[in-house]
């Protein structure tokens, strides 16, 4: 924008001039995020200044929404905004949006706001969305006013507010981004205003698609799965972010209070029907999921039990196991593999993997019915060893591809989610890994000599199959499958020359100790590998592995 524009929206009396400045902004910098022009002769400042002068003149109040636009539009730059930004311009903005509006927010009655333009409230509260995220001082505006206030009184009311659709999704992104950055706002929301418990309300009201009678939390109760569109897939995922900001890291394995069991018992529930509702698309539908799983990993798992709601005549759903209804756990499963097809690559392995792989891990451990199930999926009765674990696309074979990833954080939470899978039983991770993929997290527990890593029923679902019992006898077990017969390479040779490729190898192994390339070990006392200091160690442990070999136990003496 040019001075001599800047100077007539500032002094322009009629409201034709400023709209036609506005449209002209409008026209030209659609799709523009940055004004680097604007930081000569004070343009930047005088630029803001003359739109909100105009936002703020009651005559201009037919072209208010143009106005808005070129505030939101040239909000998307953040040169400078903090020592632009001030309060009244904030509190303009506000008022613009509806925001101010609500009185007696805390009790249940509220005085509805009046009729604001629709386009006005929706460009004011995506101004407030932009500003808000660049400049801390804005943020300290929102804290110390009643934004937040109006924010949670409009949720709540929504059925009064006129142009209800088209303000939730920016109410709930504005929301977030407060949440998210300033944690007086984010106390304020979860424990003043109960924001948890009518950001569930709402959840519910948006899957039923209606306000005045929500249906009961403590049920899955369909005849089908609900289908959301486009305009509330977005809504909900806002809802589940500033969801997200509220219980991140709230404390233990167990609720602190009646109050917050309350909380998860109703929220469990309404995140069920999410991973049973189905989307336009499978992005869609793999976005809203990972929104779930995102919240899962901050729910205890006292309340995983939801997940998986005993079935019932005449209620529909897809998979039913142990008499229950599993298609929760089958989403986050199948949102499991479609992570794992796209993360071969390690640069975003942590971000795309340890939230879903957090919450099965937790729901493996806190209900039976669903960690057999996930075994039943991932690791199903073994029959073709052919090939090595982790080698082709099934879950199984992908999870055991990143047991050496050299992403340490994901390694281990794959490790530990297929040994919870395996009962913590030391032959069957080896079983279905190898102990060359499975070492690494067996070595961290101290379980190389084996035993079992916890308690689990005596009772086991683990039958072999015919094939798998035929080829059990040649499988290696390092690597976890048959290999084809080798060629003896001593053979045809001498004593002489067997001896000298023995010196050949033991001279090898004595440089690359000399070198530090490498370090021996063995197995001590409590499972984990440690160093040895000279070769007549690991002839030690030989012995008394012998002795112990040949020494009868109590049971069986006279």
């Amino acid at each position: 924008m040019q001075d001599e524009d800047i100077e007539l929206l500032s002094k322009a009396k009629k409201i034709e001039l400023v709209y036609g400045v506005c449209n002209h902004f409008i026209t030209n910098n659609q799709d523009v995020f940055s004004f680097p022009s604007l930081s000569e002769n004070n343009r930047r400042v005088l630029l803001w200044t003359a739109l909100f002068q105009q936002l703020q003149r009651q005559k201009c109040c037919k072209i208010y929404p143009y106005i808005a636009m070129a505030i939101r539009i040239l909000s998307r730059d953040k040169t400078d905004i903090d020592n632009i930004i001030c309060e009244r311009w904030m509190l303009t903005l506000m008022e613009r949006a509806g925001l101010l509006n609500f009185e007696n927010v805390i009790e249940d009655t509220v005085t509805p706001p009046e009729v604001y333009d629709m386009k006005l409230a929706e460009e004011a509260l995506k101004s407030l969305c932009n500003i808000t995220f660049h400049s801390e001082k804005a943020r300290e505006v929102c804290a110390n006013t009643l934004m937040v206030d109006g924010l949670i009184a409009r949720m709540k009311h929504y059925n009064e507010v006129p142009f209800r659709d088209d303000c939730m999704l920016f109410d709930m992104k504005l929301l977030f981004i407060l949440t998210a950055l300033r944690q007086d706002i984010k106390t304020k929301v979860k424990e003043e205003f109960n924001g948890m418990e009518h950001l569930t309300v709402f959840l519910n009201q948006l899957l039923t698609d209606t306000v005045e009678s929500p249906k009961p939390f403590n049920e899955v109760d369909m005849t089908e799965y609900k289908s959301i569109n486009d305009k509330y897939h977005a809504i909900i995922c806002e809802v589940l972010k500033v969801q997200f900001n509220l219980i991140l890291q709230s404390g233990s394995d167990e609720p602190s209070d009646e109050k917050e069991e309350a909380m998860f018992n109703t929220l469990v529930p309404v995140l069920t029907r999410l991973l049973h509702a189905k989307t336009t698309s499978t992005e869609k539908l793999m976005e809203l999921h990972s929104h779930v799983a995102n919240l899962l990993t901050s729910v205890p798992p006292t309340f995983y039990h939801h997940l998986t709601p005993v079935t019932k005549e005449g209620h529909y759903f897809m998979k039913e196991f142990d008499e229950r209804n599993v298609d929760a756990v089958q989403a986050l499963l199948v949102l499991l593999l479609h992570r794992l097809r796209m993360s071969m690559d390690t640069k975003n392995q942590y971000e795309n993997l340890s939230p879903i792989l957090t919450v099965l891990i937790k729901s493996a451990r806190a209900c039976r019915t669903q960690r057999r199930y996930m075994r039943a999926q991932v690791l199903p009765p073994l029959r073709d060893v052919s090939r090595p674990p982790e080698r082709g696309g099934t879950a199984r074979n992908l999870l055991c591809r990143l047991l050496t990833t050299p992403v340490t954080t994901v390694r281990d939470l794959v490790a530990e989610f297929l040994f919870v899978l395996c009962k913590e039983k030391v032959g069957r991770m080896v079983k279905y890994t190898g102990f060359g993929n499975a070492a690494g997290h067996l070595a961290q527990k101290g379980l190389l000599s084996g035993g079992r890593g916890g308690q689990y029923s005596s009772s086991s679902d683990d039958s072999d199959t015919e094939e798998y019992r035929a080829a059990e006898p040649h499988i290696d077990p390092v690597v976890g499958c048959t290999r084809p017969p080798r060629a003896n390479p001593f053979e045809g040779m001498t004593e002489e020359q067997k001896e000298y490729e023995a010196m050949k190898l033991v001279n090898l192994f004595d440089k690359m100790m000399s070198d530090g390339v490498m370090k021996p070990a063995r197995i001590g006392e409590d499972g984990r590998p440690e160093p040895i200091q000279h070769v007549l160690q690991l002839h030690e442990d030989i012995t008394r592995m012998q002795n112990n070999k040949d020494t009868p136990n109590k049971q069986d003496s006279v």
